[in-house]
């Protein structure tokens, strides 16, 4: 094992198509160590990361985040056959230790340390007294998570798996005929989702990348992006996220256009309740392809 006195660490973020790597130290992450890898030249992470480590100062642990289910020293990639222990990859990578995030936990920690530059301004009014707020992520997956400033805790969650919502449900019955294929959050706000719902509309199979310029896909796109509009209501009812709701991933920028925010933003923008509490909350877009990486190094500041 390394020195204690290493001051580098090993921050990833691995999703089911690509991983991005970079180092960081006490002042957050070095983008100009930052670096992306396909997962199909790889047969795991470890090999991955060894590769890259190779031309890199000694580091002595790492936070990795994932885009799948995370246990305590255990994780797997929702959309590939690779596999984390803990304590396994800090053998094989010869560090002191490696800390397994969920992708959105990741982002939860981001978001206390990432600049203006790295977001989008979408409503609401900015408050920086509240200490709760909530990133969603819609991609390859669906999942929340919900992030309390002042302490630095992060409260993870798989939310995609839960049961959709009276409110979203009764938006796509009213579209589809049968709602079988749209049992859980996931199933629906999730690029694979967006693809199935314009096969359920239309009768046409197409990639999720194709669906905007398949006809009528324009239409599936303003189906799904009230449906969003419609979870995020609830969302933010559970969890009161008054510092800010934050959009992440890539079906999040395809729903949060000039053509479809309004849909997603109505929801909350029109709520009254409260005194106007709800429709004050702000949110945002993330922009930054390495927000998880900031999220791993602020996880890292905070718990080492």
């Amino acid at each position: 094992m390394q020195h204690e006195a290493a001051k580098l660490h090993l921050v990833a973020d691995v999703g089911g198509t690509n991983c991005r790597l970079a180092l960081a130290d006490t002042n957050g992450v070095q983008v100009e160590t930052w670096r992306r890898f396909r997962n199909d030249d790889h047969g795991s992470f470890a090999e991955l990361a060894r590769i890259y480590l190779a031309d890199q100062p000694l580091v002595s642990s790492a936070a990795v985040a994932i885009a799948g289910p995370v246990g305590k020293g255990w994780g797997r990639l929702t959309n590939r056959d690779w596999h984390f222990d803990a304590d396994e990859l800090a053998g094989a990578l010869w560090l002191d230790a490696v800390h397994l995030l969920n992708d959105l936990e990741a982002l939860g920690h981001a978001i206390a340390v990432l600049p203006e530059a790295s977001l989008r301004f979408l409503s609401g009014t900015a408050a920086e007294d509240e200490p709760q707020s909530v990133v969603i992520g819609l991609g390859t997956g669906f999942n929340v998570s919900v992030a309390h400033g002042p302490s630095g805790v992060v409260f993870a969650a798989e939310m995609g798996h839960a049961a959709l919502p009276q409110p979203v449900a009764s938006i796509i019955r009213h579209e589809v005929s049968d709602m079988s294929g749209f049992d859980t959050v996931e199933h629906l706000l999730s690029g694979s989702g967006l693809a199935r719902l314009h096969q359920a509309r239309t009768g046409h199979v197409c990639k999720p990348e194709e669906v905007a310029d398949a006809t009528g896909g324009a239409e599936t796109q303003a189906i799904m992006a009230r449906a969003l509009g419609a979870l995020v209501r609830e969302v933010a009812y559970l969890y009161l996220p008054e510092g800010g709701i934050y959009f992440n991933g890539s079906l999040a920028r395809t729903l949060l256009t000039p053509e479809t925010t309004d849909l997603v933003l109505a929801p909350l923008q029109n709520d009254d309740s409260f005194h106007g509490r709800m429709a004050r909350m702000p949110m945002y877009l993330l922009t930054d392809d390495a927000s998880a990486l900031h999220g791993c190094a602020r996880y890292l500041s905070v718990h080492i």
